[in-house]
């Protein structure tokens, strides 16, 4: 064994043509046990070790999942084109709660999913988790999403978790940016977060989506964005008031339209940084940059000329929201929007004549 801790390292003496021995180090004993190439001791070998032997506890268990259960659904829900048109970070965040749901609904059988109790029983599993009360929501969350999906594919015939309703209080939807709030921000923030601020508010985009837009996106009129989060895209319209910063940046050498103070690209640690920094200085609190977009929402439906249901569904087309949630947003602050109408109006107006 060379080290305590790497359990199953194999180690085979071979004798060589000089009469010297080797020693030859491989993840497991047995036939097609792989070679770890890197010095043992090191933090390469340690690596290798982990990668090889990570890779077949996957394989095994993906041979050992029993058809006809939650575990086989969602081997079948990872491989789909959908799914792996998410961004890299929600994957990473749907494998850690699908290994959650595993551990307790591995071998459910897809026939038991639509039997009545079923949801009384995903719920109580759910409130074991209570104490936690945001992990449990995005857990039966995706739980639901899985059986969704399941439905859509014909596996079952109804979604036992529709309508589910959430342990979590503290959504962000009751929250948008007020006319102090909005004026200062505009007004005297510094531009380089301004400018991001700006697109995020008349994009409706997320803070990941603006961060990484690239020059390119931009044809003059409109920007195409593939929203990274759920892959969607669209193509939004340039208002006025962020034109000018997107003409610059067409007709400079930057490849993304926003970059720091150096002239760098962001990074989202960067981002989140100065923003922070920045929220302090200005003395903006009880807000987040998040909250432009319910923000935006809000500005948005009260200037589109059409039905409620056709606004809706154009409002969420460019945002990324689901109709019900930005309708939910509109029903909360739709009284409020004139007041951040005139905000954003007042700020960009002052922007545009310093």
């Amino acid at each position: 064994m060379v080290d305590g801790k790497l359990v199953g390292v194999h180690e085979v003496n071979v004798e060589l043509a000089d009469g010297t021995f080797k020693t030859y180090y491989y993840a497991w004993r047995g036939k097609g046990a792989p070679r770890i190439f890197p010095k043992p001791g090191t933090k390469a070998f340690t690596q290798e070790f982990v990668r090889l032997t990570r890779d077949r506890e996957k394989k095994v268990k993906e041979k050992t999942v029993a058809e006809g259960t939650i575990g086989s659904l969602i081997d079948e829900f990872v491989k789909t084109a959908a799914y792996q048109t998410l961004a890299p970070s929600t994957r990473r965040d749907y494998e850690r709660q699908f290994e959650t749901i595993r551990l307790q609904f591995e071998r459910f059988p897809v026939q038991a999913i639509e039997a009545r109790g079923s949801r009384k029983l995903f719920l109580t599993w759910r409130d074991t988790m209570k104490d936690a009360p945001r992990s449990a929501d995005m857990h039966i969350a995706l739980l639901s999403r899985l059986f969704s999906w399941a439905k859509g594919n014909e596996d079952i015939l109804r979604n036992p978790l529709e309508e589910v309703e959430r342990l979590h209080e503290g959504t962000r939807r009751d929250i948008i940016w007020s006319d102090e709030q909005l004026t200062k921000l505009i007004a005297e923030g510094v531009p380089h977060l301004r400018d991001v601020a700006l697109i995020a508010l008349w994009t409706m985009q997320r803070q990941a989506d603006v961060l990484t837009m690239p020059t390119i996106a931009f044809d003059g009129d409109r920007v195409s964005i593939k929203q990274g989060k759920t892959g969607a895209k669209v193509r939004v319209m340039v208002a006025p008031d962020i034109l000018p910063g997107l003409r610059k940046a067409k007709e400079g050498e930057q490849q993304r339209v926003l970059v720091n103070s150096f002239g760098q690209n962001w990074t989202s640690s960067g981002f989140r940084a100065s923003w922070r920094k920045e929220m302090k200085r200005l003395g903006i609190t009880g807000v987040t940059f998040h909250d432009l977009r319910g923000t935006a929402i809000t500005y948005a439906y009260s200037h589109l000329d059409r039905s409620h249901a056709e606004k809706i569904k154009l409002i969420s087309e460019i945002s990324g929201h689901s109709e019900a949630d930005a309708e939910t947003i509109i029903r909360k602050h739709y009284l409020a929007g004139q007041e951040v109408i005139d905000a954003i109006g007042r700020g960009t107006k002052k922007h545009r004549e310093v």
